[in-house]
C-alpha cells in the first residue's frame, strides 16, 4: 500500500511539475511587486516588514547591522512560506532604525516533497528608514476611516508643511476584508503615506473585520500576543494599541452567527491586565478605533487605561472631529480623528509631542483647517 501510495505521489508530482514548467516562461515574467513594503509596529520591540507580489513566493530581508549581514525570511516553523502573495518579516527595531534595507521575493511554481520549482527574484531599491533618534519634537500622523478614499485623504495630508516621524493608522482604512486584495489597498495606502521610511501603527477597525480574510490579515502581523492589539515604543512616548472589535453585538444579523468577539476581546483585555504603566514615558497614548472603552462586549478598559496612565485616547469611527476630557468618567483626553467626512470629505490630523503637552491640528482635503487643540498635562 505503501508503494501504492508514493508511486501514486511521484505521478501526481510529475504532472505538476511539467504544467507548472511549460507555463514557467510566462508565470514567472508576470511575477512582481505590487504592494511595496511598510515597517508596522508589532510589539516586544519588533517591526513587521510586510509587502505583496502578483503570485505566491518567497520574501525575505536583506541589510546590514552591527557589521554583520542579515538576511531574514518570511517563514514559519523552519518553512520558508512559499504559497503566498503577502509577505512579512519580523525583525527587531534597532536592527532597521536608522538603517538601510532591501526586500525581495523569489516566485515559486510548485513545491513537492524533495522538489520545487523556482523562478526569478525581484527586489525593491534600498530604503532609508528612520526610528527615533532623539527629535526634541514628535509628529504622528494620523489616518483612518479612509474607507477607500486615498486620494482626498492624500489632499489632507498635503496641508501639513511637515514630515510625520510615524504614522497612525487607525481602522477601517478600508470597508470589507472579503479578501487579500483588499489587504493590499490598506499596504498601498500604508506605503502612499510612510513611503517604507518611517514606522506605521496600525489598530483594525471594525470594517476590517468583515470579511473572510479579515482574521487572516492579523496573523501576517506577526504579534506574540496572536491579535491585533500590543504595545510600542516611539522615544519617549508610550503607545498602547487595542482591537476594538465590531460595533454591533456578535447575535447581529450582520455577522450570520459566524463571529465570536466577545471570547476575543475579553482575551484581549486579560492581556491589557497584565499591563504595567510605562513610567519612564513622558506620554502614553491609547489608539483604538472604536472610542467607546467604558463597554466592550461587556469589558470596562476605563479603569484599566486609567491605571497604566493614559494621557490621550486616540479614536476614529465617528467620521469627525472631537476633543474631550473625562468622558465616560476616564480621567484623561479622548480625541476622535476625522477620517472620510460625508461623502466627498476627509479630515487628517497631524499630532506633535513636545516638551510642554501635545498639539492636534487637524486640514481637510480642501486645505481648510478643521480643528485645533492643546493637550497640556500637570507634572
Amino acid at each position: 500500500m505503501y508503494e501504492l501510495n508514493l508511486a501514486l505521489d511521484v505521478i501526481i508530482s510529475a504532472i505538476i511539475i511539467i504544467r507548472s514548467a511549460l507555463c514557467m516562461p510566462v508565470t514567472t515574467l508576470l511575477f512582481r511587486i505590487d504592494s511595496d513594503a511598510s515597517v508596522f509596529e508589532s510589539g516586544d520591540g519588533m517591526y513587521t516588514v510586510i509587502w505583496s507580489t502578483s503570485q505566491p513566493g518567497t520574501g525575505y530581508l536583506t541589510y546590514e547591522y552591527d557589521g554583520e549581514e542579515y538576511t531574514v525570511y518570511d517563514e514559519k516553523n523552519a518553512a520558508i512560506r512559499s504559497d503566498d502573495v503577502i509577505h512579512s518579516v519580523r525583525v527587531p527595531k534597532e536592527h532597521l532604525d536608522s538603517n538601510t534595507y532591501t526586500y525581495h521575493s523569489q516566485h515559486v511554481a510548485v513545491r513537492r516533497a524533495y522538489v520545487s520549482l523556482k523562478g526569478r527574484t525581484v527586489s525593491s531599491k534600498p530604503v532609508d528608514f528612520k526610528g527615533y533618534s532623539g527629535q526634541e519634537e514628535i509628529r504622528a500622523l494620523v489616518i483612518s476611516d479612509i474607507h477607500e478614499n486615498p486620494e482626498n485623504a492624500q489632499k489632507a495630508v498635503n496641508c501639513f508643511d511637515v514630515k510625520p516621524d510615524l504614522i497612525i493608522m487607525n481602522g477601517d482604512e478600508v470597508s470589507l476584508m472579503t479578501d487579500k486584495y483588499k489587504f493590499k489597498q490598506v499596504l498601498s495606502y500604508a506605503h502612499r503615506f510612510s513611503e517604507g521610511s518611517i514606522p506605521v501603527l496600525y489598530t483594525r477597525g471594525n470594517h476590517e473585520n468583515r470579511g473572510e480574510y479579515g482574521s487572516g490579515a492579523v496573523d501576517i502581523f506577526k504579534t506574540t500576543t496572536g491579535g491585533m492589539y500590543y504595545t510600542c515604543d516611539y522615544g519617549p512616548v508610550h503607545f498602547i494599541c487595542l482591537d476594538s472589535g465590531e460595533d454591533k453585538k456578535d447575535s447581529d444579523w450582520t455577522y450570520g452567527g459566524l463571529v465570536d468577539y466577545t471570547s476575543y476581546v475579553a482575551r484581549e483585555t486579560e492581556w491589557l491586565k497584565t499591563l504595567e504603566s510605562a513610567e519612564d514615558a513622558r506620554y502614553t497614548v491609547c489608539v483604538t478605533h472604536i472610542p467607546g472603552i467604558n463597554n466592550r462586549y461587556g469589558n470596562d478598559w476605563s479603569e484599566i487605561l486609567t491605571d497604566l496612565g493614559v494621557d490621550l485616547l486616540v479614536g476614529g469611527h465617528k467620521h469627525r472631529i472631537n476633543f474631550e476630557y473625562n468622558k465616560d468618567g476616564a480621567p484623561f483626553y479622548q480625541m476622535l480623528d476625522g477620517g472620510k467626512n460625508g461623502s466627498d470629505r476627509y479630515i487628517a490630523t497631524m499630532l506633535t509631542f513636545t516638551q510642554d503637552g501635545i498639539n492636534a491640528l487637524c486640514y481637510d482635503n480642501e486645505q481648510t483647517m478643521r480643528g485645533e487643540y492643546t493637550f497640556t498635562f500637570e507634572e
